[in-house]
């Protein structure tokens, strides 16, 4: 795990920033449910697309990594949906 951190600490960075960023936006949206939802929509898609241009960056790409980062943003988002009713 540390060698993968270490060939890839500026991708993880951007991940760390982008789930800070995610978290910032949506306790400041937090009266309003509907920008919530867009907002835990547009970071489920930014983590699908991170996992799949990082991995296509380290050639380690192959459609059952595609399919795990699409079901886990899938769930997260869906989770956040529910959450947000």
């Amino acid at each position: 795990m540390r060698n993968i951190l270490k060939k890839n600490h500026l991708a993880y960075l951007f991940l760390l920033v982008l789930l800070a960023a995610f978290v910032l936006f949506f306790m400041k949206a937090w009266p309003d449910r509907q920008m919530q939802r867009y907002i835990a929509a547009g970071f489920g898609s930014l983590y699908f697309l991170w996992g799949v241009i990082t991995h296509t960056k380290s050639k380690t790409i192959n459609s059952e990594i595609v399919f795990e980062y699409l079901s886990i943003s899938m769930l997260a988002v869906l989770i956040i949906v529910l959450i947000t009713l």
